[in-house]
């Protein structure tokens, strides 16, 4: 039985030679351009092969031409051609020679009486010659003729035309344009492959430095990211080099950017699995009473409840950047998403005695359904990320309750979307509202645990949706300020369904 793939493989195109290539579009055109050459040069060589021939038997019309006389005595047109002239005429060892000579009646003067006439009625004037092919007892002739004026005395129009014509076979003429194309397209024969390799050598000279290019790609380490030398290749392969460069730069800061990642999450997972492993030691303790077990055991769990955050924080991270992948989009109800992150929250905001609630979509705007083009698991994620920020760095005290608020907001012009998270907290300073979407990067002065790593997901979960993440003041001219995080999504990503509301 034939493979699962076989059809793939009858159709997969085969990988390209550019010396291949190259060559093939070089040498394409010589190949064909040499048969045009072999035609034109059989049209030359019939037009020189036909001048000397075709001078000499204008010669002969014109000398059969004097040799016709009217003669006065007899009152005709006579032609004379003595008979060591007519011997010479046809003394031809390659060729047949014709003549005849018609009268001004039609008559016969002389010569063959087969030899067509010409077709033009035109007469030409006297011994003007002209020179035409045609085909005599079933061979091809050149033929001469001339239309000549003979004076009568009696003649009512005072001239008769007599007709002159000498023709010849085309074996002289073959003969001379075969040896014309031998010596035209010889040394071709000779040429066409020394062209061949020259052109051949030329390429295999032309294309060196992309195999010194090659070799110093090769030779190089693995951990050597450095940009290659573009001034060191020919100006065509420049645009080729300069995206390596770049490729090469765009992965350095990648893996630089991994390392410091790797760093900083060790870091970050060293302190509570050292508090682990501290509290561990102290609950196995002999003379350790049971407040101080059940006190050990406490935080035992708060350590392992913040090394599980910080891990799942990192892999979420992970997968928001996902290696630079295209997500899968699908039709996703934002209200939904917020309505799932606001019910798996409320638990955590009651117990902090925050008042957690949701401002849906304005029922002006006459939408009952809206739905953004983006990945659910994602959006949720950063829907979530914010909230979980809002719970854990907004404070509620019996005299100032704390207030979260989730908000949809709206354009009906432009269509659109904009998700906001607002809390009466302390705010963010102005000059930390750029670093707090780094990686592990913490508010000074907050004294609240966290991992760091919440809203450099929501910026990165925005950037892949192509939105946009900002934070303001939330109530400007009070204190605290509190802060309003902004996720803004562009109007191609959203999908109105209106209706009634």
């Amino acid at each position: 039985m034939k493979p699962k793939n076989w059809q793939l493989s009858v159709f997969r195109r085969e990988q390209r030679s550019l010396f291949g290539e190259i060559l093939d579009w070089m040498l394409t055109p010589l190949l064909l351009l040499w048969p045009v050459s072999l035609a034109l040069t059989w049209l030359v060589a019939q037009g020189l092969a036909n001048k000397p021939f075709d001078r000499a038997l204008v010669y002969n019309v014109q000398a059969l031409a004097q040799l016709v006389k009217f003669n006065p005595d007899l009152h005709r047109v006579q032609f004379n051609l003595p008979q060591p002239a007519s011997e010479l005429l046809r003394a031809d060892d390659a060729d047949l020679v014709y003549y005849q000579v018609i009268g001004p009646q039609g008559e016969l003067l002389g010569g063959d009486r087969d030899l067509p006439q010409p077709q033009d009625e035109e007469k030409l004037s006297s011994y003007e010659v002209k020179i035409r092919d045609d085909e005599m007892r079933s061979s091809e002739v050149r033929v001469a003729y001339t239309w000549i004026q003979i004076a009568s005395e009696k003649s009512s129009d005072g001239m008769r035309p007599v007709l002159v014509q000498v023709a010849e076979t085309r074996e002289k003429r073959s003969v001379l344009a075969t040896e014309i194309i031998k010596g035209v397209m010889l040394p071709q024969f000779a040429i066409l492959p020394l062209a061949v390799l020259l052109v051949w050598l030329a390429l295999v000279r032309g294309i060196k430095p992309l195999s010194e290019l090659e070799e110093r790609i090769r030779a190089r380490k693995s951990d050597d990211l450095s940009p290659l030398d573009e001034k060191a290749v020919p100006l065509e392969v420049a645009p080729l080099v300069s995206s390596v460069n770049d490729l090469l730069r765009r992965l350095k800061d990648s893996i630089a950017t991994q390392k410091r990642f790797l760093a900083d999450a060790a870091h970050q997972l060293k302190t509570p699995l050292a508090g682990l492993r501290m509290q561990a030691d102290l609950a196995q303790r002999k003379d350790s009473s049971e407040e101080e077990l059940k006190h050990s055991l406490k935080q035992i769990e708060r350590a392992s409840v913040q090394a599980t955050h910080t891990v799942n924080q990192l892999l979420s991270l992970a997968r928001a950047e996902g290696g630079g992948s295209a997500i899968d989009l699908q039709s996703c109800d934002m209200e939904a998403l917020i309505s799932e992150v606001l019910y798996d929250s409320l638990p955590r905001a009651l117990d902090k005695g925050l008042d957690l609630g949701y401002d849906g979509v304005d029922t002006e705007n006459k939408c009952r359904f809206l739905n953004v083009q983006g990945n659910p698991t994602l959006l949720k994620e950063m829907i979530r990320n914010l909230v979980d920020n809002a719970i854990h760095y907004t404070p509620s005290t019996p005299e100032r309750t704390g207030v979260i608020t989730v908000r949809v907001l709206v354009d009906p012009y432009s269509q659109a979307l904009a998700v906001q998270v607002e809390d009466n907290g302390p705010g963010i300073a102005t000059a930390e509202r750029e670093l707090i979407f780094e990686p592990f990067y913490r508010a000074l002065g907050s004294n609240v645990d966290g991992s760091g790593l919440g809203l450099p997901i929501v910026r990165e979960i925005a950037q892949r949706h192509g939105a946009a993440v900002s934070v303001d003041v939330a109530h400007p001219g009070q204190t605290p300020t509190g802060a309003c995080f902004t996720v803004r999504f562009p109007p191609s990503a959203n999908k109105f369904k209106t209706g009634i509301a």
